[in-house]
């Protein structure tokens, strides 16, 4: 049986690969003496929300686990009360899916609603009074008008742990585009103060993703940040070759062995990458002719957004490595910039995974599709 196509983050009979590291999580997750939790990194497209999704996906199975998922990159803004009202209703509606909170009607209309409507849905809740306080609180929030949301926020990060102690099951945290919570405002704050909130939490794992590397080294991976060692670090990297033909496979594409090896060469096994250019391939077509459709298409709207995050330096700099500049001397003379500000822009460059250093002083984009594209638009 093969799979349909989909170019957003897949879980169930679509998900591919990645065996090691879900099977980890899933083993630290489901054991009840454990809340070890995990930082999954890794550069943009590479599947880190998909492995999110697939890992909800197992997880939902047991009724044991309550399980919330959070994207910070999808809130409306960045206020602090929007990220509070979204984190509590996040949460609210994981133990409400579960059952643990049997209301009749869901958390967005019960937040709209009038209070009688609230106080009847809070009645058939038997989890103490306690409990029942931080549901009106909650929600109520959208009603509330306050000056300083810290306390909110506190306990937004404190309700899906009362609600499992309350009700004696696991809850588990995701909170997907991490890096996003540092634009918030008081963003380290916040996060110094979820670390502090995670120490004394025994029944609440934390699952933390992003691609801002520099950003996920000052809250998670970096020795002096807030999560270190509070998180299990796991890079998330391409598909292996062996993975990208399990997923030709499922997804029905038939090409030879030469084409295979191709394709990944040219994709460099990321997930998103093969998802479109694999779909293309379900019509006969030459290979080239998929890459070349995808590249002058879809490609050039990725890319281009993506050279536009570049400061003008670092684009220089980009640019100059996909026309074969190498060494920071060959960058230099081809950009126009001294070489010590090259060296400079090199290491932001490296931490952003745009550029990978590939042996000592030569430099390399990391991701050959934009490599092509930039070839094709500067060469």
């Amino acid at each position: 049986m093969t799979t349909r196509f989909t170019l957003v983050p897949v879980y169930g009979e679509r998900f591919v690969g990645r065996k090691e590291i879900l099977g980890e999580m899933i083993k630290e997750a489901s054991d009840p003496r454990s809340n070890n939790g995990f930082c999954l990194h890794g550069r943009r497209r590479v599947g880190k929300t998909s492995i999110l999704k697939e890992l909800e996906y197992e997880l939902s199975k047991k009724e044991e686990i309550v399980i919330a998922h959070m994207s910070l990159y999808e809130l409306a803004d960045l206020s602090l009360k929007t990220f509070t009202e979204q984190l509590s209703a996040a949460v609210l509606k994981s133990f409400r899916e579960k059952n643990v909170l049997p209301l009749e009607y869901t958390i967005d209309i019960l937040m709209k609603s009038p209070g009688e409507v609230v106080d009847s849905a809070l009645s058939k809740i038997k989890l103490g009074v306690d409990i029942s306080k931080e549901l009106r609180y909650f929600l109520e929030f959208r009603k509330e008008k306050a000056e300083n949301y810290t306390d909110a926020i506190k306990r937004a990060f404190d309700l899906g742990e009362k609600l499992a102690k309350a009700s004696k099951i696991k809850f588990i945290l995701i909170l997907d585009e991490f890096p996003e919570i540092l634009k918030v405002e008081d963003g380290k704050q916040i996060v110094k103060m979820l670390r502090t909130l995670h120490e004394e939490h025994q029944h609440t794992t934390m699952i933390i993703a992003g691609s801002e590397k520099r950003t996920l080294e000052a809250v998670a991976l970096g020795s002096a940040s807030p999560f270190y060692k509070q998180l299990i670090p796991r890079k998330v990297t391409p598909f292996s070759f062996d993975e990208t033909c399990e997923f030709l496979k499922k997804y029905g594409v038939k090409l030879s062995e030469e084409e295979t090896k191709r394709l990944y060469e040219v994709t460099g096994g990321v997930p998103f990458y093969l998802q479109f250019i694999g779909r293309s391939m379900k019509t006969p077509k030459k290979i080239e002719d998929a890459i070349e459709e995808f590249i002058g298409e879809e490609g050039s709207v990725f890319f281009s957004e993506e050279l536009e995050k570049l400061s003008e330096k670092e684009k220089v700099i980009t640019i100059a490595i996909a026309k074969g500049a190498k060494t920071p001397t060959e960058i230099a003379e081809s950009s126009g910039e001294p070489v010590t500000s090259v060296s400079s822009f090199l290491v932001g460059l490296q931490e952003k995974d745009v550029v990978v250093k590939v042996e000592k002083a030569r430099y390399e984009l990391v991701d050959g599709l934009f490599l092509f594209w930039l070839k094709r638009q500067y060469a």
